[in-house]
């Protein structure tokens, strides 16, 4: 098999990328765009004949085109993840799903479990991973005494079906399990409220590790200016990541001299949704592992969810 026939799910605004970054990858053979409403396909088509001469079919219907592809691309709003990803790894096919997993962790569970009993690779999009300076982070640390990430957003009508939790800490949730494995939690305390949406708007959670990790983690979507930033403290290191600068800094102090040096880098070429979308097709055609893997995302998804119960409860202490 020298391409991948690929059937992308979900043209909206996060599917739109999608659909072009899919139009470029040598290795791609996009087929088919899915997607409920007629006008939103029709745009998509347009798009891509424009820009790329790139004909394609259109569905509504998913199942439709199963038999004619070898993966999926889901971009859909979260409560349709389980539905529609459930007849995918049915019929076998490989899945590439936008995080989270889904609005329940039973769900997810059971797609994680239906992939890994049928041997069918499922990826789940955290693109942080694939941000080059998250990379070199990733690299660099060996052991986190103190983790810091904001991940502010202003207001919009977008994944509005799922709290900020699981709309945008979730990224940082993702690469805090990488960090620490299987480390075990000793407690998490949150805090959080609603404001323009009938879910929580604006959470912060603060994680102890019984190793003594301590993490600080705020999550945003009703503020005046976007923050993407990620920073680890360790003996003898200072880490940051800001991933709209798209830049990766180091600090390390001299005990000696008692001055520190500073490395800063930029990537301003990075393309993080081209390199995992990329990475999920070769890794299929390789015959590779995908990542981060379902199983992956669970690890996250369960911490996801330990932090929206002590919203809620702190909620209604107040409420």
């Amino acid at each position: 098999m020298n391409k991948l026939r690929i059937a992308l799910v979900g043209v909206g605004h996060l599917g739109r990328y999608h659909a072009e970054k899919l139009c470029q990858i040598p290795k791609a053979d996009l087929v088919c765009l899915v997607d409920i409403q007629e006008e939103r396909l029709r745009e998509a088509e347009k798009n891509l004949k424009e820009r790329y001469g790139k004909s394609v079919r259109l569905e509504r219907d998913f199942r439709k085109v199963i038999p004619e592809v070898d993966a999926f691309v889901v971009a859909t709003p979260t409560i349709t993840h389980y539905e529609i990803a459930k007849e995918i790894l049915a019929s076998k096919k490989a899945l590439f799903l936008e995080k989270p997993l889904s609005d329940s962790l039973e769900k997810a569970e059971e797609l994680v479990e239906m992939a890994e009993e049928n041997k069918i690779p499922f990826q789940v999009g955290y693109i942080e991973r694939y941000q080059r300076a998250v990379k070199r982070l990733l690299e660099r640390v060996k052991n986190p005494l103190f983790i810091e990430a904001h991940r502010l957003s202003s207001f919009s009508e977008r994944n509005l079906d799922i709290d900020v939790v699981l709309d945008l800490m979730i990224h940082d949730l993702d690469l805090l399990c990488f960090l620490k494995g299987e480390a075990e939690i000793d407690f998490i305390h949150a805090v959080g409220a609603p404001l323009f949406s009938e879910k929580p708007d604006i959470v912060n959670a603060r994680i102890v590790y019984k190793d003594g990790t301590t993490c600080n983690l705020t999550a945003s979507r009703i503020s005046l200016s976007r923050q993407r930033k990620f920073r680890v403290f360790e003996k003898g290191a200072y880490y940051s990541v800001d991933t709209i600068e798209k830049s990766f800094l180091e600090i390390r102090p001299d005990p000696t001299s008692k001055d520190f040096s500073i490395k800063r880098e930029v990537f301003p070429e990075d393309d993080p949704l081209m390199e995992e979308l990329t990475f999920f097709i070769e890794a299929i055609l390789d015959g590779r592992e995908v990542s981060p893997s379902g199983r992956e995302a669970l690890s996250s998804l369960k911490i996801a969810f330990k932090i929206k119960e002590e919203v809620e409860k702190n909620l209604k202490k107040v409420i």
